[in-house]
């Protein structure tokens, strides 16, 4: 009897694999080859599900968007405040799985400056971001759309510079997390 082979899961191992060296490395420090030996699988294994480097980045980071909205999707269901603070705290990394995250983010950030496809799907990211805290924003806390919009702005780019603080050392997860939370408790 043939072998079930699960592609979807393969797919994810290697894009694994490629988050694990770009967390240390950068995406300009990877390539198949070590991303092969990262997965544990074999360069042909990584070409047949990806054929070229810049098509794993791109599979990187449309996984890596993928799993934050999977993530954010457990929360349905949860009031609306509760659903803007994990928007807002998501990002902080609390965690060594949350820090190699946010870093390869923070690699894919960088890496947009030079790739439109990453770029675009960046872009996308973020503005679903936005519209989804504003809605959490109009909802907690009863403002109009144009307010809610500005309030839902601010309290995302806290939330970033918050996360680049913790990344480098400057703040603890729970420094930054107390001040989130302080944050979006006061209009």
């Amino acid at each position: 009897m043939p072998r079930v082979v699960d592609h979807e899961q393969r797919r994810f191992e290697i894009v694994a694999g490629l988050w694990q060296l770009v967390a240390t490395r950068g995406i300009e420090g990877v390539s198949l080859r070590t991303v092969a030996a990262g997965a544990g699988v074999s360069m042909g294994r990584v070409q047949h599900y990806f054929g070229t480097k810049d098509a794993l980045v791109v599979a990187g980071i449309e996984l890596l968007v993928a799993s934050a909205v999977v993530d954010y999707d457990a929360t349905a269901g949860k009031s609306p405040r509760e659903r803007l603070l994990h928007l807002l705290l998501q990002q902080i990394p609390a965690t060594e799985p949350g820090r190699i995250g946010v870093t390869v983010w923070y690699a894919y950030i960088a890496k947009a400056m030079t790739h439109a496809e990453v770029r675009r799907i960046l872009a996308e990211a973020i503005r679903n971001g936005v519209e989804e805290c504003t809605r959490h924003v109009q909802e907690a806390e009863d403002l109009r759309e144009p307010e809610a919009r500005v309030r839902a702005r601010e309290l995302l780019a806290l939330s970033d510079g918050l996360t680049q603080r913790v990344l480098i050392g400057d703040l603890s997860a729970a420094e930054a997390e107390a001040m989130i939370r302080a944050r979006a408790d006061h209009a």
